[in-house]
């Protein structure tokens, strides 16, 4: 099957998935999770600021419309703090 066409049977596609009800304490792990991984990928904060401003980045960019920047400013620090990374 090429790349480009969607099966729906296939067990390994990437999708998204509504979050039902959350609330403000799971947008925020969620938030820290994503801000951690990002790091993990080298991003610095303000790119990672960024693509929670970034429409095209869906669900990180519903939590910044749902809890605004500052929380995710918070969030992105509190992972920051956190995180150690293992090759300095």
């Amino acid at each position: 099957m090429p790349k480009d066409e969607f099966d729906h049977e296939d067990p390994m596609e990437l999708i998204s998935m509504p979050m039902p009800e959350a609330d403000s304490a799971m947008e925020s792990e969620m938030a820290r999770c994503l801000a951690e991984e990002f790091m993990r990928m080298g991003d610095s904060d303000e790119e990672i600021l960024a693509m929670f401003r970034n429409p095209f980045y869906s669900v990180p960019h519903g939590v910044y419309l749902s809890r605004g920047e500052d929380a995710v400013k918070n969030a992105i620090a509190q992972a920051r703090a956190n995180w150690f990374p293992v090759n300095l």
